[in-house]
């Protein structure tokens, strides 16, 4: 995964670099690390990825049913 594609899937997910981080775990100026190149992005984190959006897209469908 290339840090662009990182950066506008977190922003898809409606997260900060922080938030993203607290959400998996990581230090806080982990996900900037990935974002602006200076860290390696883990093979991993397509599949963490796929994971928050497929929560977030329940979140959103749970959301619309009690409206």
């Amino acid at each position: 995964m290339e840090k662009d594609e990182l950066k506008k899937r977190r922003e898809r997910l409606g997260l900060t670099q922080t938030g993203m981080a607290e959400r998996l775990g990581f230090a806080s100026n982990t996900v900037s690390g990935y974002e602006t190149g200076r860290l390696e992005i883990p093979k991993f984190m397509d599949l963490v990825l796929e994971a928050l959006e497929a929560r977030r897209v329940k979140e959103l469908q749970d959301e619309s049913q009690t409206k």
